[in-house]
C-alpha cells in the first residue's frame, strides 16, 4: 500500500468499529431489558398470588406498561389508605403451658390472647367510629388470636349490624359479642360494669380454654399485643395473675387496690375463679355497695373488677419493669413525656400512694421501652381525633421482630404490686388489710367460704 491507500483506509476502521460497539451497546441493552421483564414478570405473580388472582390475569402489556417512564410532574402512585393486616408470627411453639417452671420462657412457647372491647351500641355514621373499627382491625387487633366488641343483646335486637353498612364487614359478621345485659348501655347511663361482668362469666366457659390471656381493652387504647406475649410466657397463665395499671386511692377507705380499666388482663385461672364468683353476684340499690363484688346501676368496672378478685384473694400483679417504669400506660406517650406531673397529694386518683416510685416515673422515665398498652386516642369530640394515631402506633411497636422483644424485656418480677409505704397514712395488718377494712371486704374472704365452689380444697 501507498501512503494514500493507508489514509484512505482509516475512516474505515474507524466505522467498522463505531459499528461494532454500537452492536454491543445494543445487546448489553437487550440482555438489560430482558431481565427487568422478568423481575417484573416475577413482582406481577407475587402480587397476583398475594391477592388471590391467577398469575395470568396479567398480560404483556402489563408488563410494558411497568417499563414506561414518568415525568417529574406524574403523581405519584395512591398509598394504601389502611395497613394489610399483621400475620400472626408461628415460630412452631407450643400453646400448652409448660409443665416445667424452667420452660416459662419465651423461647419455649407462645401464649394465645383474647382481647375484648366494649361499645355503645348503635354506632355513629360520623366517618370517625367506622375508621375506628377499620384501625383497630389493621393495628393492634390484627395480632391477638381472637379480638370480641362487647355490645348489648337487646340493642343488637333492635339494631342488627348487617344495618351499618358503614361498619368493616368482619365487624358486622363475625366480631361483635352480644352480652346478655338488663340495663342499657348508652354513654350516659355508664353500665360498663354490668356489661363487662356479663362478659367475664360468659368467658369463663364458652372461650376458657381458647386463650391463656384475656384483655379488656378501651375502645380508645392501644394494646401492645406481642410485648403482652412475651411478658406472659414468662408466667403460668394457669396462675391466677391479674396484670395492669394499678391504682391505689381507694385503698384507704374500702381496702381496694385495682387495675386501671383502660387495659388489663387476666390469666386463664383468674378468669375461671371469677366466673365463678359472678355466678353469686348479687344486685342492690344504685348507691349501695362501694367496691364489693355486686351489681348496680352506674357502677365504676375498674374498681368493681377489682373488688371481685379482691373477695378471691387475687391482687393486681408488680407490671413494672427493672427500672420501675410503667408497663400499662393510662395516657398517650405524648401526655405521659410531656403534660403528666407527679404529685404528693395522696387523695389523688393517679398518684395516691405511689410516693418515690411515682417520682419517677414521669417525662423520659414514664415508660418501659417495651410498653403494652396506652389510652386515650379519642374518637370523640372531633377536636381531639388523630385518625393516624393507632397507625402510628402500630409502625412505633409492632414492627420490631418478636425475637428483639425476648431479648430486650425485662421479665415480670411475679411479686404483688409495688408502693412506698413511707408515704402511707394508715396501717395494714399482717394479712395486708386496712384496718379499716369491713368483714365483706377482707382480701380472699369469699374464696374461703366457697372453696368447693372453687375446686381450691386448702390450698
Amino acid at each position: 500500500f501507498d501512503g494514500d491507500d493507508v489514509r484512505m483506509s482509516r475512516p474505515l476502521e474507524t466505522g467498522i468499529l463505531l459499528l461494532l460497539g454500537v452492536g454491543w451497546v445494543y445487546i448489553l441493552f437487550n440482555i438489560w431489558a430482558v431481565t427487568q421483564l422478568e423481575n417484573i414478570a416475577d413482582l406481577r405473580y407475587d402480587n397476583a398470588e398475594n391477592h388471590g388472582k391467577s398469575a395470568s390475569h396479567f398480560s404483556i402489556s402489563d408488563l410494558a406498561s411497568s417499563l414506561s417512564f414518568r415525568s417529574p410532574t406524574d403523581s405519584p402512585p395512591r398509598p394504601q389508605e389502611t395497613f394489610p393486616p399483621a400475620p400472626l408470627r408461628d415460630f412452631n411453639l407450643t400453646h400448652h403451658v409448660p409443665a416445667s417452671p424452667e420452660d416459662l420462657h419465651p423461647n419455649k412457647w407462645r401464649p394465645r390472647i383474647m382481647a375484648v372491647v366494649p361499645i355503645t351500641w348503635p354506632p355513629e355514621n360520623n366517618g370517625r367510629v367506622s375508621h375506628q373499627f377499620q384501625a383497630i382491625l389493621d393495628t393492634w387487633g390484627s395480632h391477638v388470636e381472637i379480638l370480641r366488641f362487647l355490645v348489648a343483646k337487646k340493642a343488637l335486637d333492635k339494631d342488627p349490624p348487617s344495618k351499618f353498612k358503614f361498619l368493616p364487614k368482619r365487624v358486622r359478621e363475625e366480631l361483635i359479642l352480644p352480652v346478655p345485659m338488663m340495663r342499657g348501655e348508652s354513654p350516659k347511663e355508664r353500665n360498663i360494669w354490668e356489661k363487662m361482668w356479663r362478659t367475664w362469666k360468659l368467658a369463663g366457659t364458652e372461650y376458657l380454654n381458647r386463650a391463656e390471656y384475656f384483655v379488656k381493652v378501651d375502645w380508645d387504647s392501644f394494646l401492645v399485643a406481642e410485648n403482652l406475649r412475651v411478658y406472659g410466657s414468662y408466667l403460668n397463665p394457669d396462675e391466677p395473675w391479674y396484670m395492669g395499671h394499678t391504682l391505689f386511692q381507694r385503698w384507704r377507705i374500702q381496702n381496694l387496690v385495682y387495675n386501671s380499666g383502660t387495659c388489663y388482663v387476666l390469666s386463664r385461672e383468674a378468669l375461671r375463679r371469677l366466673a365463678i364468683r359472678l355466678h353469686d353476684i348479687k344486685s342492690v340499690c344504685k348507691k349501695c355497695g362501694g367496691s364489693q363484688c355486686l351489681d348496680r346501676e352506674g357502677a365504676g368496672e375498674d374498681p368493681q373488677t377489682g373488688g371481685c378478685l379482691r373477695d378471691l384473694g387475687i391482687l393486681p400483679a408488680d407490671t413494672l419493669d427493672a427500672k420501675g417504669m410503667q408497663r400499662f400506660l393510662p395516657f398517650r406517650p405524648r401526655d405521659h413525656l410531656f403534660r403528666v406531673e407527679y404529685t404528693a397529694d395522696q387523695n389523688d386518683w393517679f398518684w395516691a400512694f405511689k410516693g418515690k416510685i411515682g417520682q419517677k416515673q414521669v417525662k423520659e422515665n414514664c415508660c418501659s421501652p417495651y410498653p403494652i398498652a396506652f389510652h386515650n386516642f379519642k374518637t370523640s369530640p372531633q377536636a381531639v381525633w388523630d385518625k393516624n394515631a393507632l397507625h402510628e402506633m402500630e409502625y412505633f411497636f409492632h414492627l420490631a421482630p418478636y425475637e428483639s422483644r425476648i431479648i430486650g424485656m425485662d421479665p415480670p418480677s411475679k411479686k404483688q404490686y409495688q408502693y412506698d409505704p413511707d408515704v402511707l397514712d394508715f396501717e395494714l395488718t399482717k394479712d395486708g388489710n386496712t384496718e379499716m377494712a369491713r368483714p365483706n371486704e377482707i382480701i380472699g374472704t369469699w374464696a374461703l367460704e366457697n372453696a368447693d365452689k372453687l375446686k381450691l380444697g386448702n390450698t
